[in-house]
């Protein structure tokens, strides 16, 4: 309760306040804060007072506020290890208690033109391989764009259910096939107009391109992909 006799600056009372409602989770699953008259009313102070509070739990990244929209609970950033261990994207979900998935943008037999794909599978000239291409997500909120090439034995996953089906775990189980991480690249990009629209940012918005090449238990290369995105969802945590 707002103490009006209390040392404590309104404000700052409103401040934790707002925090003990959100420990007793109080906001609705939109994780949207009640506007400034609704917050007004139920603290019982002016709406200078609220609109202070919401400015400071903005700056401590607390809230967000999205124009047109209101103000959000900012969600905690999913955790990503780097390390020489190879995780797919539903057990990084899982991991982090999100719900995965996918949506297939291309799933072809293919000629890589890409001289990065062609030297990691290590083809021929016009040889042909596989191309999965999918949009990843978490909680429903597209995140990373995920772009896989197999060699031309892997040509079955084509027919693969692989928006209900964890592509790693459909080769590990189904397959046998024990995946092994080769190596792992990255770098600061930004979002061109295709990757601002399949992940619904803005263009330019700096995102991370991770290119990853990843063996089979026998050595033999499996795949090599091309993930982008990775925004302000993510911490990075490096071992």
């Amino acid at each position: 309760m707002i103490d009006f006799n209390s040392m404590v600056p309104l404000y700052q009372q409103v401040i934790e306040q707002i925090m003990i409602d959100i420990e007793h989770n109080k906001f609705d699953k939109t994780r949207r804060l009640p506007t400034e008259d609704e917050m007004s009313r139920n603290y019982g102070v002016s709406r200078i007072t609220i609109r202070k509070a919401v400015s400071e739990l903005a700056n401590r990244g607390i809230v967000v506020k999205k124009q047109g929209k209101g103000t959000f609970l900012k969600t905690p950033p999913m955790k990503k290890v780097l390390n020489n261990s190879a995780m797919s994207f539903t057990n990084l979900c899982h991991a982090n208690g999100k719900v995965a998935g996918s949506k297939v943008l291309e799933a072809s037999i293919c000629i890589p033109e890409d001289t990065d794909v062609i030297e990691a599978l290590g083809l021929q000239e016009g040889e042909k391989a596989v191309r999965i291409r999918r949009l990843r997500y978490a909680d429903g909120k597209p995140l990373v764009i995920e772009d896989n090439y197999f060699p031309l034995k892997y040509s079955y996953l084509i027919g693969i259910d692989l928006e209900n089906k964890s592509l790693y775990s459909y080769l590990e189980t189904e397959q046998g096939i024990n995946i092994i991480s080769g190596h792992l690249t990255m770098r600061l990009i930004r979002a061109n107009n295709n990757t601002a629209h399949l992940l619904n940012v803005q263009r330019n918005t700096p995102m991370l391109q991770l290119w990853s090449t990843n063996l089979c238990e026998n050595g033999e290369i499996l795949h090599t992909c091309r993930q982008v995105g990775y925004g302000e969802d993510f911490d990075f945590i490096i071992r």
